[in-house]
């Protein structure tokens, strides 16, 4: 038998079933991985699938979830817990789901099975990635050709490649989204920051995705007029000026104000405190 210099695992019905098997069992879990308000958020879901394709080797899918993590933009405090990434190498090293061991006690249930669900399905998509690359590969002599490998390669790919075309165009698209919107300006916030009451610094962290976002970043550069939006909490008072490449912040109801949004304090303080919730979820105190 020849030699096979192709380096990377491909997708065979024995290295496809724990993958198919994980995520039957962690189903609910992948939807919290994709859904709004889910338990793992897309910026950590992204660098989990990276992670995955930094082992997996996979270029297709390393090209795609780069583009969709940079017009998805950075934001500080979401990042992929460090036990949710070394589960994502180890299982990808090993062709199979690890033992999940302490995942979910680290991350609490809905997390790990967020987690286990994206790691299984980047690893799905790496195997039909890796395998088309094989497939070319056979095709222009750089691979065995061996006929009867190749079919069953192609057979076994053939019924999860019209979806992983789909997120290639959808990563071709989020792409030249990022190429062509505008550099971040981060949120201004109008006068000393040192004097902004609460409500402005509340509102500076809830804004930071529209900063980060690549599509809203260049909506908002684009637009040719600027919103002004007045936000009463309590007793305490913000306008927002979002349009006109503006995002910007400033203490009290401008008189200019399109509309004023009221709410209650409790809802923003627990926006503005999400980030710090979710890395205490991730602490576990034991006895000594």
């Amino acid at each position: 038998m020849p030699v096979d210099p192709f380096p990377r695992r491909t997708a065979t019905p024995a290295a496809l079933v724990p993958w198919a098997i994980e995520l039957a069992r962690n189903a609910r879990g992948l939807i919290g991985a994709y859904a709004a308000g889910g338990a793992l958020d897309a910026r950590s879901r992204e660098e989990l699938i990276l992670a995955v394709t930094d082992v997996s080797g996979c270029r297709f899918c390393a090209w795609a979830h780069t583009s969709w993590a940079g017009f998805l933009g950075d934001i500080d405090g979401e990042a992929a817990p460090e036990p949710a990434r070394g589960y994502a190498a180890s299982s990808t090293g090993l062709g199979r789901p690890d033992d999940p061991g302490s995942l979910a006690e680290e991350l609490g249930e809905p997390l790990a099975r967020s987690v286990r669900a994206t790691v299984a399905l980047a690893n799905v998509l790496g195997l039909v990635g890796n395998t088309v690359d094989g497939l070319l590969a056979r095709a222009t002599g750089k691979r065995p050709a061996e006929p009867a490998r190749a079919t069953v390669e192609l057979a076994t790919i053939a019924g999860v490649t019209p979806v992983a075309l789909s997120l290639l165009g959808v990563a071709a698209v989020l792409g030249a989204v990022a190429r062509v919107a505008p550099p971040r300006t981060g949120v201004r916030v109008s006068g000393d920051d040192a004097e902004s009451n609460l409500l402005v610094h509340v509102l500076s962290e809830a804004l930071a995705p529209l900063d980060a976002n690549a599509a809203l970043r260049l909506v908002v550069a684009r637009s040719p007029f600027t919103a002004v939006i007045g936000v009463r909490a309590g007793l305490t008072s913000a306008t927002v000026r979002v349009g006109n490449g503006k995002l910007a912040l400033e203490n009290g109801l401008a008189p200019d104000a399109w509309v004023v949004v009221e709410s209650d304090v409790g809802p923003l303080l627990r926006l503005a405190a999400r980030p710090v919730v979710r890395d205490l979820a991730h602490i576990r105190v034991r006895p000594a």
